[in-house]
This record gives structure tokens, sequence and C-alpha cells, in this order.
């Protein structure tokens, strides 16, 4: 059985097509960096049924499959013409930019061209393994242990840092300098910090946020590793940023939800209130940031560096910071992924497919993990079983 034949028999992929998700899009990813060999077959066919997508014309698995052979015998004769044009194309690209050259002059071109500067905030992040206390790095290397589970530091107050109503942790701001810190949540823990400028940020279970202990004159920037909602405190002479999984998310006062896990290919923006400007790093020159209004979700995708938008009901996505899971016609899968974060355990599926079934429904997270599993068995006639004190796996 060859790549199309195993493409058309999995019911993943016409999930996928016809009803995407950024889980849906996660596996096809991680399954494309394990096959590589696949990725040409893959991409070829699912172009060719979006192509067809505007028909509108709901199909069923037997039509889809009868499609999908049809639509074989197209790609190999792309494949012929592909290799033919290869040479034609690179002649073609240097073409192009010698007459930018001529056009636009050597120095802009150079100025797109050259390699980017290592980013302010990549510089400042340390990486520690994941602690199972939250801590707190100073500029000065120095690590914090917060110790609860629920932590909240506070900077209203300057030169200082308020640790869980308490503990007062003196800071050197004297300088023009911004003293930059990094707060690193592990899995099972949750924190929220108040920043100098007012603005308010909840960061979930296996995060990481560096920040700066008071903001510049020009802009207030920080940069996430994993989930955060902001309620940025408004200001419209110096922008709030966010720089999250290779996207930019630009404000001025507003309320919305950031997720970019390392470990996820789709980087989520999700808006609550406001207005947002989304950009891309490396984006090109001509392409314009995208702008998102309240009930709207943008999905990054790291390796296409394509960004889709949709309508969602925000709460949906920022309950969390309430202690509450909401969700809709969620695929299992992303719900377990963030039962994982917040309780710090692993969930295995016996049987892949069990993955996308839709589940409706809020989970009270401080009502404990066996309530939580209680209710998933039920909405999705699963059986979760205990392997161990941390694995756990879903059957029949």
């Amino acid at each position: 059985m060859n790549t199309y034949e195993r493409l058309i028999e999995n019911p993943l992929f016409f999930k996928w097509i016809y009803h995407p998700s950024p889980e849906l899009e996660d596996y096809w990813q991680k399954y494309m960096q394990l096959n590589p060999d696949e990725t040409r077959n893959i991409k070829d066919l699912r172009k060719k049924f979006n192509e067809l997508r505007y028909k509108e014309v709901e199909l069923s698995i037997l039509e889809k499959k009868n499609l999908a052979k049809k639509i074989l015998e197209e790609l190999d004769l792309i494949d012929k013409k592909r290799r033919r044009i290869v040479f034609i194309k690179s002649l073609a690209r240097y073409a192009a930019i010698a007459l930018l050259c001529f056009t636009i002059g050597g120095g802009l071109v150079y100025k797109l061209m050259k390699t980017k500067e290592p980013d302010y905030f990549s510089q400042q992040i340390i990486v520690p393994s994941m602690n199972q206390d939250p801590v707190l790095i100073l500029n000065n290397k120095e690590k914090i242990n917060l110790k609860e589970k629920e932590s909240v530091l506070d900077y209203s107050k300057r030169d200082t840092i308020l640790v869980n109503g308490q503990h007062v942790i003196k800071t050197d701001d004297s300088g023009e300098n911004s003293v930059m810190n990094q707060l690193i949540i592990p899995y099972g823990n949750h924190s929220k910090i108040h920043l100098s400028d007012g603005t308010v940020v909840w960061l979930n279970a296996g995060s990481r946020l560096v920040y700066p202990s008071k903001f510049g004159k020009k802009t207030r920037e920080v940069y996430l590793v994993g989930e955060a909602f902001f309620h940025v405190h408004k200001n419209p002479e110096k922008p709030f940023i966010v720089r999250a999984g290779g996207q930019d998310v630009k404000v001025l006062g507003t309320r919305f939800d950031v997720s970019a896990y390392s470990e996820d290919n789709i980087v989520q923006t999700v808006l609550e209130e406001g207005s947002v400007s989304l950009h891309t790093d490396g984006a090109g020159f001509f392409t314009k940031d995208l702008i998102l209004k309240p009930n709207q979700m943008a999905m990054f995708d790291r390796s296409s560096r394509e960004t889709k938008v949709r309508a969602v009901v925000a709460t949906n996505y920022t309950s969390w910071t309430d202690g509450l899971l909401s969700f809709q016609e969620a695929d299992l899968n992303r719900i377990t992924k963030k039962l994982e974060r917040y309780y710090n355990i692993h969930i295995n599926f016996k049987n892949p497919l069990q993955a996308v079934i839709p589940v409706s429904g809020k989970l009270d997270l401080s009502q404990g993990r066996d309530a939580a599993f209680k209710y998933l068995e039920q909405a999705a006639g699963v059986k979760i079983v205990e392997l161990n004190e941390r694995n756990y796996e879903i059957r029949k």
C-alpha cells in the first residue's frame, strides 16, 4: 500500500481536511516530521482536496475515497512536471533578486536578506529543568523558590517585588536598562503577576515568562513560552507586545490569551476584549499584520508560517484563569492535554482514534482529578485507567 492509499484509508486525514482543529494539525505535523519522505505526498493530496472544497458539498467517506483516487492520477503528472521546472524556477528566483536590486536599491535588499539579529529576550531567557516548585529568576541569576502552587507576584510598588502577599524582594531599578526577571511555572502550578505598568498576567501550568521589572519609555515587551492570559493596562503612548512562538502580539489595552507551548506546532491567540495586531517573524516585506476582533482565534502554524482565523467563544479558552475548563465540540485530546499540564500527569490513548472524540461541557478543576476523570468518562464514553501515580490510559 503506497502513501496515498494509506492516507485514503486513514479517517484522521479526512477529518483534518474537512474538520480541522489545532490538535489534528499538531498530529499531522508531527507525523510528517517522523515521516519526511511522505511529506510532499501528504501536502499535495491535502491541497487538491482543499481546492475542491468551494463546492460546499457534504461527501460521504466512500465519495471522498473515490475523489482521492481520481486526484492521484493528476498528482502523478504533477510529480513528472515538477522535476522539469526545478531548474527554471531556480533561474527565475535569481532573476527576481537581481531585478529587486535594480528597482529598490541594494541597501534595502541587504536589510531584507541578512540574518536576523538574536532577539533581546531570547538572549535573556534561561531554560532550567522543570522544578517541582515555581521559580522566579532575577537578573542577577538569583533563584527564588515560590513553593506555593498558585503564586502571586506584585511589581506595582517601585523597587520591590511582593511575593504571595508576604515576602518582599528589593530590586535594582535605578539604572536606565530594564532589569529582566524570568518566572518558571512547571506543570501542576499557576501564577498571577501584577506588572509595573498595571497589566495583570495569569501564567498557566508548564509556562515561562520573561519580563522587565519596569518597562522602557517606548514599548512594553514580554517573552512567553507556554500559555498566559493578559489583561493589559491601556497606554496609547506605549504599546504592549507579547513575543511568543514566532509571533508578536501587539496591543494598547485589551484582554487576550496566548498559547505557545514549545511542544505544540500551533500557536493560538484568542481575543476576549479590545483589539490585537499579530505580526509573524520573518514575514514578507509586503505582508500586512493581522488584526483580531473579539471572539476570534488566530492559529499560527510554525511549520508552514501560515495563520488561520476562526470565530470562537473566547471564554472557552480563557476560563482556566478561574479554575474552569470550558469546551464545545472539542477533541478529547485537547482536553486531556490541558489536564496533563494542570495536574502534572501523562494520559495515553490506547486507541488513537479516541483522541478526536468531540466533547462539550465544563470542568471545575478545583473539584480534583477524580471528579474531572469521572465527567470525561461519561461525556466521551471512555474509561480512564490508572497505570501508576502519574500515568493514565484511555480505553473503551
